[in-house]
């Protein structure tokens, strides 16, 4: 008797399995890919606007920020990097007349502990007819994720300035603020000269909503004639609104405009 004829069955016993899991695998990331296209199709339509194909999904801010930067610089993320960061999608539309682009990015990474994964975020942008220095608006950390108490610090903002300017500078913001967010900027007096009692007074009114600090992002960036924020996953339709319209609120009271696009 052949060796083919005695371990045969037991190959085919062995890969049937894993032909059984990878097809699995394939059919669950089609319906999930399905349902995502379904809901931002779903969302676009509410607000409308429209969804965006790969080849235009492309950030504004791009030039600016690279998508997924924390996945992609440094030797380590360059050897497990399986698909360079790419933006796939896109939905565009107009809220109270300010432009917005909201762009999902992925990167396929080899990780120990999970195999090869796809790794998302989304950046929202709206486009302003920008009256201020470029700056990071960033919020403070007071505690760490065991809910231990923290100095306050700021929650990832940039450190590089932006093209040209010699550094960032920490800009004062009024005490009421001051607690939770703090901003980095070119020019510190024009930014301390924005926090009008109006900004702070809008600031503190949502400050005290339990909401309000998990939907305005932790990291806005104002430059370029945009202002965007990126957050670490894929667009979520039901969060995306109060996101967008934390973000407007904002920088409509500091004195942007909407720019025409």
């Amino acid at each position: 008797m052949d060796t083919l004829s005695i371990f045969g069955p037991l190959i085919a016993m062995l890969l049937v399995p894993i032909a059984l899991l990878y097809w699995w695998q394939w059919h669950t990331h089609r319906k999930d890919e399905r349902e995502h296209a379904e809901a931002l199709a779903a969302f676009a339509d509410e607000v409308g606007g429209k969804v965006v194909g790969r080849d235009e999904a492309r950030a504004w801010s791009a030039d600016l920020l690279s998508p997924l930067r924390h996945q992609t610089e440094g030797f380590f993320n360059k050897l497990g990097t399986r698909r360079r960061a790419r933006f796939d999608t896109a939905i565009d539309f107009r809220r109270d007349g300010w432009p917005v682009r909201v762009s999902e990015a992925s990167i396929r990474k080899s990780v120990p502990t999970a195999g090869t994964t796809t790794i998302y975020e989304y950046r929202i942008e709206v486009a302003v007819d920008s009256v201020l220095p470029p700056m990071r608006i960033s919020q403070l950390v007071h505690a760490d994720f065991r809910g231990r108490p923290l100095p306050p610090t700021p929650s990832g903002y940039a450190t590089e300035p932006p093209s040209g300017a010699p550094q960032w500078l920490p800009a004062r913001l009024p005490a009421e603020v001051e607690q939770d967010f703090a901003a980095y900027t070119t020019d510190p007096v024009a930014v301390a000269r924005a926090f009008t009692p109006q900004v702070v007074e809008w600031m503190v009114g949502r400050t005290d909503e339990p909401s309000f600090l998990s939907t305005m992002p932790f990291l806005l960036h104002f430059e370029g004639g945009l202002v965007f924020a990126t957050i670490g996953k894929r667009i979520d339709t039901e969060t995306l609104l109060p996101r967008v319209d934390a973000i407007i609120g904002l920088i409509s009271r500091l004195g942007d405009r909407p720019a025409l696009r």
